[in-house]
């Protein structure tokens, strides 16, 4: 397709061949059928160009605007994909590092009882059968590498650069150092899964205490708030100005009127900046602010529907 062709150059032409490799990295330990960036930008294009009709369809039955609107709205539809993708895939390979992350202390405790007594090239290839998830899949993969004429030591380095996790890369550098050195790794395997199940310990206790502040910002920034400040919108433009005469620091109805417009419109600035930055905090806080996307996708539009259905509750 041309038009993937177009825009898999524009990728590679914008972005650092690291960064697109980083992608396609992603792309492979996803297991996602986009492959590689080219295939990526066709599956875009497609989803693209249907979302865009369909987009100006419905726009041109419900509204009647003229054509540079549905120009922009629908050049808006069409690369909606390729971000909705970009990061659906990042977050999904961050959710799936930390499932790995998970493992690594079962997986070296294993290692501690039988690394010693078999070649790493077994301990691989035991690592592959063995239930852990998403981990087997890597040490499968390394398998077939080496099958395929790479060094034991090949390998590893590639699987280590694809999952870019400190904690992985410890794993490995290890694997590799009782390789190299043919020294008794069984205590240092021991004392590093001993050291990573207490960090895990540590960040589980730091999440439980950060869950009810995740939860009250979550609940304050998407209903509470917007919902406090629509009733109080709805109360007051139930007053009538016109009847309150020239009370009111002496302003006249229509100064009123204008100041209260002026005054709603600063709340519903208010309301979409308070959501926002609830939802990069809520990012912040567990670690990815790739997540914010996720988080104001959910809370901005909830928060802005809670506003404007308080306000009609008076």
């Amino acid at each position: 397709m041309d038009a993937g062709v177009f825009f898999e150059g524009a990728f590679r032409f914008l972005f650092e061949e690291k960064k697109v490799q980083t992608f396609e990295d992603k792309l492979l330990l996803n297991g996602s059928r986009m492959l590689n960036i080219a295939r990526f930008a066709e599956v875009c294009v497609i989803e693209g160009l249907l979302l865009m009709a369909v987009a100006m369809v419905c726009g041109a039955t419900a509204f009647q605007a003229g054509p540079e609107v549905f120009v922009v709205f629908g050049a808006a539809a069409f690369f909606a994909p390729f971000f909705a993708n970009f990061l659906f895939q990042d977050i999904r390979f961050e959710r799936r590092k930390r499932l790995k992350e998970s493992f690594l202390p079962d997986l070296l405790l294993e290692a501690s009882v039988f690394c010693d007594e078999t070649s790493l090239l077994n301990s691989i290839k035991r690592f592959s059968t063995q239930d852990f998830p998403l981990l087997q899949e890597d040490f499968s993969r390394a398998i077939r590498e080496i099958g395929n004429g790479a060094s034991i030591e090949e390998a590893l380095l590639r699987m280590k650069e694809l999952n870019k996790s400190k904690s992985f890369s410890r794993v490995i550098d290890l694997l590799l150092q009782g390789y190299k050195s043919g020294a008794s790794m069984s205590k240092v395997f021991k004392e590093t899964a001993e050291d990573l199940l207490e960090s895990q310990s540590i960040l589980r206790e730091r999440q439980a205490v950060m869950l009810v502040t995740k939860y009250t910002l979550l609940l304050s920034s998407a209903i509470i708030v917007p919902a406090i400040l629509g009733l109080i919108i709805g109360l007051v433009s139930g007053l009538n100005f016109e009847a309150m005469g020239s009370i009111s620091l002496g302003l006249s109805p229509e100064e009123r009127k204008a100041l209260f417009t002026m005054a709603v419109l600063g709340t519903n600035i208010y309301v979409l900046e308070y959501a926002t930055l609830s939802s990069f905090f809520l990012a912040l806080q567990e670690g990815n602010k790739k997540q914010f996307w996720v988080y104001a996708a959910l809370i901005v539009p909830v928060a802005l529907g809670a506003f404007f259905i308080a306000q009609k509750l008076h």
